[in-house]
């Protein structure tokens, strides 16, 4: 069954609680700071390199720099020998095939090259110990797979595709489209210095054993799988952890129908603070990047005004006065609010490339032409971060609604597959850089579980550093076991609960949070649930009901540091700012609450209650 659901902006609670202590008794390793910082600390998203014009059009060829060996058989090249090969020019419908010696290096260098197949994966390495291809500087690479379909048991199932460790270098850009994946490797991918944009159905960059991006400026989309993975999370047979996914320094933009960047062991983040990664899942990769990921667009007419006698039309359009595209709501089903069917929900598909929209009700079986309705909306944008278009009101022909979120309940509208912006099937670790992420499902997740080593994961999250923001459907940050700040800057700016792991450590930079169920939630697990504070600056936000600011199923520490509670329900609600199962101590710094309290510290907490 599904629910409307509209979000409304809510008072504060009205009462005040402080607990303040000492200043001799405050222990975070430095000042307490009243204020959280200024900025979120994002970066822009990293302009398009993409341009028709420089695409190669002339002779293609396949030069050996040192001796190596190229054979050409029709349209493809095979190279049997290691060493450094020249590419340039257009191969309109061709391959590059390396089949080397187990020990042998390829270096393919794309100088102005252009490389299209229409029947499998225009480069290929079925057989080599690295293979490096390079985009030479200032030259523009297209590598294009054109393949109408690719199956899941396609062996060479991405554009560039490699048996062995992959590096994708230069100072020069390359433009990679795919039906299949975009760029796979079984082993090791290393990504440095390249321009590099990838455009696939499948996952952008998959590299089974680990990924790192040591620099380049990487726009990845993917219009039905993942941004980055890695899959095997084994250790290597000298001791080496595989399944990691590494950024350490460069800008990184990931539009992903669904995970942004998936790790099957670590996800680490040890960048500068000029590095940036930017993460959009689902609807926000749609609505970031104008990819239509979230294509289904609900019509909710109320029952009172629908009738069967009518037809229901979207027109999509932009604003170059050229001609839009009509598209027929079908009827698909009940929309509830509360008990009562109130309205008829209709759907249909939006259509790539359309930024505005206005609604048409026709007698049934009329072409709509923008003058023969009954009654219309106006013209407004296309919100792609929602599903559905509520009408509110008919009268004299002129439509009235509003946007709206149709889901089945539960979390907000998190999306029904997983569309989390980092997820780590160990743990996720950030030192330093912007980190932005926007996602339909978890902004970070890390699981607790068995690996394919048989050992079990840790399951937690560790930000020590670098400037993350999050907007969500879900959590902001979840944990299976432990989640850490020590330093840095966090804000989920909204999410269904901002923070939840079994324990909740918080020892410096400053926090943010804004959850439309918990703030911060420990939950059971391996250990008796926790939330620390020994230091830094956090602040909490959550709307009025049954809402926790601070929630814990065991207790609440604190030793220093300064935490501000926004919301919660009245003193006496089923909720609160700060809710515990268990006990609230408190032997240093402060905390200010904006609502009830259900809880009060323990005997022996050094506290003033005002």
């Amino acid at each position: 069954m599904k629910y409307l659901k509209k979000l409304t902006a809510l008072a504060l609670a009205a009462m005040l609680l402080v607990f303040a202590v000492a200043c001799s008794k405050n222990n975070n390793n430095g000042s307490v700071p009243t204020a959280a910082p200024g900025s979120d600390a994002t970066a822009e998203p990293i302009d398009d390199p993409s341009d028709d014009s420089r695409e190669a059009t002339g002779a293609f060829s396949i030069v050996p720099v040192d001796g190596g060996t190229c054979l050409q058989t029709g349209n493809v090249y095979t190279i049997s020998a290691g060493g450094e090969y020249t590419v340039s020019g257009r191969l309109a419908d061709g391959q590059i095939v390396v089949n080397a010696g187990n020990d042998d290096e390829v270096k393919l260098t794309l100088s102005n090259a252009s490389i299209t197949c229409t029947t499998g994966a225009p480069i290929v390495c079925m057989n080599a110990n690295e293979l490096t291809v390079k985009s030479e500087e200032k030259t523009y690479n297209v590598v294009r797979d054109s393949r109408s379909s690719v199956s899941d048991e396609e062996t060479y199932d991405a554009a560039i595709w490699s048996d062995c460790d992959l590096k994708l270098s230069g100072k020069g850009i390359l433009i990679v489209t795919s039906a299949a994946n975009g760029v796979k490797t079984k082993d090791d991918m290393t990504v440095k210095n390249v321009t590099l944009k990838v455009t696939s159905e499948g996952v952008a960059l998959k590299g089974n054993d680990s990924i790192t991006v040591e620099s380049g400026e990487l726009i990845l989309t993917s219009t039905a799988a993942d941004g980055m993975k890695t899959s095997n999370s084994d250790v290597s047979k000298k001791g080496n952890q595989k399944g990691t996914v590494k950024i350490i320094s460069g800008r990184v933009d990931i539009y992903a129908a669904q995970d942004g960047i998936v790790a099957a062991y670590d996800c680490e983040i040890i960048a500068s603070e000029e590095c940036s990664v930017n993460i959009y899942t689902s609807a926000y990769a749609s609505s970031a990047n104008n990819t239509n990921v979230y294509t289904e667009l609900y019509l909710a007419v109320p029952a009172t005004s629908y009738s069967e006698g009518y037809d229901y039309y979207f027109c999509f359009y932009n604003d170059d006065d050229a001609a839009g595209t009509w598209v027929k709501a079908e009827y698909e089903t009940k929309i509830y609010s509360g008990r009562t069917a109130a309205y008829y929900g209709l759907k249909t598909d939006i259509p790539s490339g359309y930024q505005n929209m206005l609604v048409n009700i026709v007698p049934a079986g009329t072409v709509p032409d923008g003058t023969n309705y009954t009654a219309a909306t106006g013209g407004e944008t296309v919100n792609t971060s929602m599903n559905c278009y509520l009408i509110t009101n008919i009268s004299s022909g002129v439509i009235t609604g509003d946007w709206a979120t149709l889901s089945s309940g539960g979390n907000s509208d998190k999306s029904t597959y997983s569309s989390k912006g980092i997820k780590a099937g160990n743990e996720i670790l950030i030192s330093g850089g912007a980190v932005t992420v926007m996602s339909m499902d978890d902004g970070l997740h890390a699981n607790s579980g068995e690996l394919d080593s048989g050992r079990t994961s840790i399951g937690s999250v560790t930000i020590s550093g670098g400037s993350l923001t999050v907007t969500c459907a879900d959590d902001g940050i979840h944990a299976d076991s432990n989640v850490t700040i020590t330093d840095g800057y966090v804000n989920i700016k909204e999410a269904h609960e901002g923070i939840e792991a079994n324990v909740i450590t918080i020892g410096g930079g400053s926090v943010s949070i804004y959850g439309k169920d918990d703030g911060m939630n420990a939950a059971k697990g391996a250990v008796s649930p926790l939330v620390s504070i020994t230091g830094g600056y956090v602040e909490v936000t959550t709307p009025s009901g049954d809402t926790d600011a601070i929630d814990s199923n065991g207790s609440f520490t604190m030793s220093g540091g300064f935490v501000l509670v926004k919301g919660g329900a009245a003193m006496g609600g089923m909720a609160g700012s700060v809710d515990v199962d268990g006990s609230i101590t408190v032997s240093g710094g402060t905390i200010v609450a904006l609502g009830g309290i259900c809880e009060t510290p323990a005997n022996g907490s050094v506290c003033t209650y005002i």
